[in-house]
């Protein structure tokens, strides 16, 4: 049985090896000699691990020769974090007692002998089982090869979720999409309700992305008043389907609740009551006919029309739903699969360049059988390679030649693994931790990599790790192993989900080294190195104990009293820990795992962390999100040296960030900052407190920074944060929100505010509860748009005492603009008389309770100027402001896709041209009670589809469903609210 090899450990294992760190420790140590032996013959062993992989296939000697490897390389990697280790806390030990001079005397006493004599016998042992190792090369004839260790790809083309990734190009769908459109819409011909449709196909023919199509095609969109997608895959349970179907309806997260099957049903029959509703089942297994009954039973059956489509792969999946005639989907045909290969395989236009390159292409497509999973993964194999003898492997590879049933499509797929570069292989292979339709974030995945020590650092000075990751993530991306599910409006991708088939793969590749844990597993192989738990365990299975597991990933609220206080401490090997769930106490022998990169303690009950947590020389990334009882940072976290990301959020007791935190300069993730009050605390708690000039050298923070508690901070050590040197901060949000009573003044509050500068890389400025008479300088500034010219969103509340708001009209790419309970603002500064163009990238704005807003830029206090323009504006909302005013922003946003206006009692009706606005798609009115008609040219805006109104005594008469006198002027909406 083939092994996966470990290219990515043994490649970083070398990199060591071969560092100054290293050759420094050996020496200090005494082991240099012995270093550079393992060097030389882990070199001699990496050079012939691609032939090793291939022949692994066919003997099974070498699969034994590629396991006993894997198991030096491990220990191997366990030694020299050991060493490392050590290296660092006698570091950092002896600089904090006799200062940086004596470090090198200390270190060659004989405090350190101890030490050096075990890791010598370590070394000698794991040197002699590498050396039996790589004394095998001949007798296996293994030969070197050179490995491509470049990341760089070509630029090309960048599962399940109701979505559709519309950056996969989609072919030969249109006709199925038609025909299953019309069955969802077609009576069923029964006096029941709810009826279904089931699509059947082997997998790989795009069953999800018809069932996406479908789902967001506008007819249905309006035909359905509901609509609610639920992955099933695995696990059909009743009580887990339920609550799916109740966040998909409500949009919340309803999945902790543990309420009872009977309530949970309660609810699902308020939420689908007399509604004409579309409930997707993608991806169903179940063929127990017993569960699908339970299941049904307590689904209400809605309005007339509501339906269920469902997808499978089985027909008798289908018949235990009650459905003798289900819609198969075929293969796309050929001509079909031609140009879904062609878009992927070729550059535009190279196809005409390379008539060789295209008949063996065509060739290849006859052979994938018109499944486009196999065309997609193919195809972006070969858009990576250029030679024509690499296409013809690819065509005469054995596993294609085969490709017939379902059970071939798996090795098929294999060819895209096989043909990644190796840097590529492990980090692709790990996603098996997590089960199938898990969304992934892509922020988790790289730190994750990071910690294993997949990544490789790039000879490009400028990538950090994060870099290397986040660019092998957008490669398996691009070579259609990842489908993305979320993107940030630059189209960064955040997450993603993997197809069925090649979560198969993945699982396929790692065997046994990976285990995701459920009651159904008793038995954990003893060469599992990665353990998962996502679903409630009666208990955890015993022989976890003290095995070498090098990830224990615990995504789940659902555990008892014997898993948190027994495992944790065992796996002395680990690198990654997550443990989510309400832990009362961090055990003590945590500290315990030195190798641990990465510790997720997120939801916990506990009130501080184990003092000892600071011997962790080697962590990365720390999460503490959402410890709602968490208050107490342990000493000396400066000497967490190793730092990255410390993720800290929802946690409500904490008061205050721990001094020495300006030491970790690794930092890269904080994204709250909260500034305490010493006037309220003890002297020996004041000690500990941060203050803002912990910022000050931190400057690789990146993302977002949240500085809290604002109030607290003294003007003359404001400027210590130095935030106009933070270039990578993306988003930055500063609170005055009183973490405890404060007796900062208003002057004082504007001179702390003008220290606060950010960097003109800045996208995103929130601004809360700001008490100064004036915003600062740096935002007051007739060139905002040089000063902070990247800005795509600013928002500010409870800022009740400025009267002035800064220029934002200049800022070239501002798309955000939020304004609330800005109480004494009377006008935006403005040059009436500057030629460019006033909010030129605005798409949405909301200006609500501003009641003493008397003009939207000076130029439109000043009489008769002409009024400035908004070429993008989508979005528009205003509450309690001046009527003309809010009558003059909607007749100069002629691009509207949705209107909300609320609270203006002195609007007595909607102009005429608001029937201009020919892109509305929203139109919400609330609370203007003397708002008495709307204008009968609505009824030419056809592309509205949402009609709102609430609080508006007149109206709710007036447009009364079926019996109101001006009821047929707006009939013809879609969804229509009125109360």
């Amino acid at each position: 049985m083939a092994e996966q090899i470990p290219f990515g450990i043994a490649d970083n294992l070398l990199m060591k090896l071969g560092s100054a760190v290293f050759h420094q420790i050996g020496l200090v140590y005494g082991v240099g000699g012995e270093l550079r032996k393992l060097e030389d013959t882990l070199s001699t062993v990496r050079a012939v691990l691609l032939d090793a992989e291939e022949k692994q296939e066919r003997s099974h000697a070498v699969a034994v020769w590629v396991r006993r490897l894997k198991d030096v390389v491990y220990d191997a990697d366990d030694l020299f974090d050991d060493f490392a280790t050590e290296d660092l806390r006698r570091k950092t030990d002896v600089q904090g007692r006799f200062g940086i001079g004596q470090v090198s005397d200390f270190l060659s006493s004989s405090n350190h002998l101890g030490f050096r004599f075990k890791m010598g016998h370590r070394i000698k042992a794991i040197r002699e089982k590498l050396d039996h190792i790589a004394n095998d090369i001949s007798k296996f004839n293994l030969i070197p090869r050179v490995v491509r260790s470049d990341v760089s790809v070509r630029k090309g083309v960048r599962e399940t979720c109701s979505i559709v990734d519309k950056s996969h190009k989609i072919v030969g769908r249109d006709e199925n999409k038609r025909e299953i459109i019309g069955l969802l819409m077609q009576s069923g011909g029964s006096q029941e309700n709810l009826s279904m449709v089931v699509v059947v196909g082997m997998g790989g023919l795009g069953k999800t992305t018809l069932a996406q199509l479908v789902y967001n095609d506008q007819g249905v969109v309006s035909y359905f008043s509901l609509r609610m997608w639920v992955c099933v895959s695995d696990d059909f349970d009743a009580g887990a389907l339920v609550q799916n179907i109740l966040r998909s309806a409500t949009n919340e997260d309803v999945g902790n609740l543990n309420l009872p099957l009977e309530q949970l049903q309660k609810r699902l029959q308020q939420e689908l009551d007399g509604k004409r509703y579309l409930l997707v089942l993608d991806d169903v297994w179940n063929e127990d006919l017993k569960k699908w009954g339970q299941f049904i039973t307590l689904l209400p059956v809605g309005a007339d029309g509501s339906k269920i489509l469902a997808t499978t792969r089985s027909t008798k999946v289908a018949s235990i739903m009650g459905v003798d005639s289900p819609y198969i989907v075929e293969g796309l045909k050929d001509d079909e699969s031609w140009e879904l290969f062609e878009s992927l395989a070729f550059r535009k236009g190279e196809e005409k360049m390379n008539p060789k390159l295209v008949a063996i292409g065509k060739e290849i497509v006859k052979m994938c059988k018109g499944v486009p999973l196999v065309i997609q993964t193919i195809g972006r194999i070969l858009y990576f390679k250029t030679q024509e003898s690499q296409w013809l492997n690819i065509k005469n590879n054995k596993s294609l030649m085969l490709l017939g049933d379902e059970n071939d499509i798996l090795l098929a797929l294999r060819i895209s693994y096989d043909n990644l570069p190796t840097h590529l292989k492990q980090c692709f292979a790990y996603c098996a931790l997590f089960p199938k339709d898990y969304k992934i974030e892509k922020k988790l995945l790289v730190q994750l990599w990071m910690a294993q020590g997949y990544l490789q650092v790039s000879s490009d000075e400028n990538m950090n790790l994060e870099d290397v990751g986040n660019q092998y993530f957008d490669d398996l991306l691009s070579r259609y192993l990842f489908h993305k599910v979320e993107n940030e409006d630059g189209n960064d991708v955040l997450s993603c989900k993997m197809h069925d088939l090649i979560h198969d793969l993945a699982q396929f590749i790692v065997k046994s080294e990976f285990i995701i844990v459920t009651n159904d597993v008793k038995i954990i192989p003893e060469r599992t190195h990665h353990v998962s738990l996502f679903n409630k365990l009666n208990e955890m299975p015993e022989v976890l104990m003290g095995k070498s597991i090098r990830t224990f990933f615990m995504d789940s609220y659902h555990c008892n009293n014997y898993i948190r206080n027994s495992f944790i401490s065992s796996f002395k090997c680990s690198r990654v820990m997550k443990v989510n769930f309400p832990l009362y106490k961090v055990p003590t022998s945590l500290i315990k795992l030195g190798h641990l990169r990465y510790l997720d303690l997120s939801h916990g009950s506990f009130e501080h962390l184990p003092g000892g947590i600071t011997r962790l020389k080697h962590l990365q990334t720390l999460k503490l999100l959402f410890c709602k009882n968490f208050k107490k940072w342990p000493r000396n976290m400066k000497k967490l040296i190793n730092l990255r990301h410390l993720d800290i959020d929802g946690n409500n007791e904490l008061t205050y960030m721990p001094s020495g935190l300006g030491e970790l300069t690794k930092l890269q993730t904080l994204p709250i900052f909260l500034l305490g009050n010493d006037s309220w605390e003890s002297r020996h708690k004041r000690k500990r407190m941060g203050r803002l000039g912990e910022l000050k050298f931190l400057n690789n923070l990146r993302g977002q920074l949240v500085i809290e508690g604002l109030s607290n901070a003294r003007a003359g050590y404001a400027n210590e944060a130095h935030l106009e040197t933070k270039q990578y901060l993306e988003c930055l949000v500063l609170s005055y929100r009183l973490l405890k009573e404060s007796t900062q003044e208003s002057e004082e509050m504007v001179s702390v505010m003008e220290s606060l500068q950010p960097h003109s890389n800045l996208k995103e400025l929130f601004m809360h509860d700001y008490g100064g008479a004036r915003f600062p300088n740096w935002m007051m500034n007739d060139r905002l748009d040089l000063r902070l010219p990247n800005l795509v969103m600013v928002h500010i509340c409870f800022c009740s005492s400025c009267q002035v708001l800064p220029p934002f009209g200049q800022l070239p790419f501002l798309k955000c603009l939020r304004l609330f309970y800005l109480y004494g603002v009377k006008y935006m500064k403005d040059n009436p008389s500057s030629p460019k163009p006033f909010f030129p990238s605005l798409k949405t704005l909301v200006i609500d309770d501003l009641p003493n807003l008397e003009g939207w830029g000076r130029r439109d206090v000043a009489a008769n100027q002409q009024s400035p323009s908004y070429p993008c504006l989508e979005h528009l909302q205003l509450g309690n402001i001046n009527t003309e005013l809010c009558l003059h922003l909607i007749s100069v946003s002629s691009s509207l896709k949705s209107l909300k206006i609320r609270d203006c009692s002195g609007l007595l009706t909607l102009p005429n041209w608001i029937g201009c606005l020919t892109s509305l798609a929203l139109l919400s009115v609330k609370d203007c009670p003397n708002l008495t008609s709307l204008p009968e040219e609505m009824r030419t805006l056809r592309n509205l589809c949402t009609l709102e109104i609430s609080g508006c005594p007149f109206l709710s008469e007036r447009y009364q469903k079926e019996i109101g006198e001006d009821w047929p002027n707006i009939s013809y909406i879609p969804k229509i609210m009125i109360c």
